[in-house]
């Protein structure tokens, strides 16, 4: 098995490489919530409900919920894809750019759907050749004053970044610099810190720490903070994801 490739034969896993994180294996009955990055989801045997807020029940084979968006997806137990992607690390607009419908901020139909179920359904998975897959188009040129700061988040997850500093670096307003950090990530800001602290306290968690430490480790001000983010994320405590047997496999996030 090489670094990339994954075996399946132990159950669901998780994986986190740098600019994204996926889960293969049975939807596991979460409530609704809403990432704070997108999520491509695939039903690996069949159609799934996407449950949302704003424009009730869908149908479909794959979704695609953009941050912020609240929904959940209901397959009764039935094995997905969710592919988590960071947005300033992997091409997400490109992955909603693949999608053929439109509802609201969700997108439907993703344009190789069939591709992706059938390399999901290899013995050995591939994660970056699922994300070659989602994002196959054109990637918008990023603005690199925004690229650094997103890549000093990243390397510190658990300092606080302050907007109106780093707005004040950059010579922009406060306001002008959100605005702009939505329109290249599709998320905001402090959405962003919050991505890259959970993925930093679930890393540590997979190479074998403790939650609460890993939690701490990550930038978070208490257990429950951390506890609260992860399910409104997710919408699944830590502790109940763990519970349910999840194999972690992981490169280092720079």
């Amino acid at each position: 098995m090489t670094d990339e490739a994954l075996s399946k034969s132990c159950g669901p896993v998780v994986w986190i490489r740098p600019g994204h994180a996926g889960y293969l294996g049975p939807e596991l009955g979460v409530d609704m919530h809403s990432g704070s990055v997108p999520v491509l989801t695939v039903g690996l045997d069949g159609p799934f409900v996407l449950e949302t807020a704003t424009h009730g029940a869908m149908t479909t084979r794959s979704a695609y919920a953009p941050a912020r968006a609240v929904h959940r997806v209901n397959t009764l137990g039935r094995p997905i894809l969710l592919l988590f992607v960071d947005p300033a690390w992997s091409p997400s607009a490109a992955i909603e750019a693949q999608m053929a419908d439109t509802a609201g901020p969700y997108r439907l139909d993703h344009c190789r759907e069939r591709e992706l179920v059938e390399q999901c359904n290899q013995p050995e998975l591939d994660p970056s050749r699922i994300v070659a897959l989602a994002a196959a188009g054109p990637v918008p040129v990023p603005d690199p004053r925004l690229e650094r700061v997103a890549a000093a988040i990243r390397r510190h997850p658990d300092r606080t970044f302050r907007a109106e500093p780093i707005a004040s670096d950059l010579d922009l307003s406060t306001s002008h610099f959100l605005r702009l950090f939505v329109q290249q990530y599709g998320t905001t800001f402090r959405r962003y810190q919050q991505w890259c602290r959970i993925i930093h306290a679930m890393s540590n968690v997979a190479a074998g720490h403790d939650l609460t430490r890993s939690a701490t480790d990550a930038g978070f001000a208490t257990p429950s903070h951390f506890s609260e983010t992860f399910h409104r994320m997710f919408g699944m405590s830590a502790n109940a994801t763990l519970r349910t047997g999840i194999r972690f496999d992981l490169e280092p996030v720079p």
